[in-house]
């Protein structure tokens, strides 16, 4: 009764959450903290062990086929977007504008963080905590932002170039988090051949796992479903994907993009199934916050060192990356201070890596990567969109609104 109550609860908030996308009059930061769902990790945080304890441990361990189904829709959503035929007709130059500013991000954070968390006792793999950490920092949210540039209506070069950087910036990360715990140590993979050969060995079977479940849907999507029907198979073999990748320790998110890409290249139904993911969006990201603020434990003391950390070697690593990706994509100085104004905002995805290493090592690291993300995303859903409007405004490719 205990599951049903709580179950209810989460969808309740979720749908409740999803209608008011809908409103549009709410204030340009309203809107983006709406969008950026951390209300809703607030929410989880009510119903789980930290409070209330409606949601409790035990409870959420039954839940991990919720957690792998909004961790995997993330990741087929986001791959389903790269149809290269697609994708070769936007500027060369603003890929390699994404690909600077997402590697300078990361090795600056990830630079940073290794100094302080050697300082800082933990225990287990800090070095994959790390790397995850530097993974998710690299990352940039559309969704948070997409309010203010529906408001602005902003048009220009650097404009364009921020809506492509933004989008697909969080690819060097998802391989790098997929990659990474494949080559984890024991106790997340056991030992076989040796640390190297064990990690090609579980790399071997992520990408086997990706690209015969993108076959599998390749092949379904050849028979005429309704959108409905077709929503219902697509979810059903997110759940399953991500639940494979589960038991074989391996990154939902990554194996999940992984297939998205395979379908969105070989699949004619490719547009139908984006669609049919996109109707769905809202709800179940707010269900994967709502969760994962149930799932969180507060962590020690001194790892709140590295949560601040973190936030702030991600906003100087975006401006420090975004001067990087001006002159890479070709926009010069971008008024004098890069493309790092308007990609400080964080989001969804960032959330859905940091589960991903959650699911996989729980605990104090575990706690630690959560925290980090959430307190990122709750600086830059208030900074981002302000930087950004600021920064439009000031090169002449917005105006200001009452």
């Amino acid at each position: 009764m205990k599951t049903v109550l709580a179950l209810l609860a989460i969808a309740l908030f979720a749908y409740l959450g999803a209608a008011l996308y809908r409103i549009q009059r709410l204030p340009v930061v309203l809107r983006a903290l709406h969008s950026s769902g951390l209300g809703f990790f607030a929410i989880g945080v009510a119903l789980g062990p930290l409070a209330i304890g409606l949601v409790d441990d035990e409870m959420l361990r039954g839940l991990d086929v919720l957690i792998d189904l909004g961790v995997g829709w993330v990741g087929l959503l986001f791959g389903l977007q790269f149809h290269f035929q697609d994708l070769r007709r936007l500027p060369w130059r603003h890929y390699l504008g994404a690909l600077s500013q997402a590697a300078t991000t990361l090795v600056l954070c990830g630079l940073g963080l290794w100094l302080v968390f050697t300082a800082v006792p933990a225990q287990g793999p800090v070095w994959l905590l790390v790397l995850v950490l530097a993974a998710a920092s690299s990352t940039s949210s559309p969704t948070a932002t997409a309010p203010l540039l529906h408001d602005l209506a902003p048009r220009g070069p650097v404009t364009d170039a921020l809506r492509l950087i933004a989008s697909v910036d969080a690819v060097p990360a998802i391989l790098l988090v997929g990659i990474g715990l494949c080559f984890a140590p024991a106790p997340i993979h056991p030992a076989r051949y040796g640390p190297a050969l064990d990690g090609l060995f579980w790399l071997g079977v992520a990408l086997g796992l990706a690209l015969a479940l993108g076959a599998l849907a390749h092949l379904i999507t050849l028979y005429r479903y309704t959108d409905n029907q077709l929503l219902v198979i697509m979810l059903g073999l997110v759940v399953f994907c991500g639940g494979a990748a589960d038991y074989l320790v391996l990154s939902p998110l990554f194996v999940n993009f992984l297939v998205g890409v395979v379908v969105a290249n070989r699949s004619p139904a490719r547009l139908r199934l984006l669609k049919a993911l996109l109707s769905v969006e809202k709800p179940i990201f707010l269900v994967l916050v709502t969760l994962a603020g149930a799932m969180w434990g507060l962590p020690v003391a001194l790892a709140w060192i590295g949560v601040a950390a973190f936030v702030l070697l991600r906003l100087a690593g975006k401006l420090v990356g975004g001067y990087a990706a001006s002159a890479a994509a070709g926009l010069g100085a971008a008024g004098g201070w890069g493309l790092g104004p308007g990609l400080l905002a964080h989001g969804g995805m960032a959330l859905a890596i940091a589960l991903s290493f959650r699911q996989l090592v729980p605990g104090e690291l575990g706690d630690v990567m959560l925290g980090a993300v959430v307190a990122s995303m709750l600086a830059t859903t208030l900074l981002g969109p302000v930087s950004l409007k600021w920064m439009l405004i000031r090169l002449g490719e917005a105006r200001e609104t009452r």
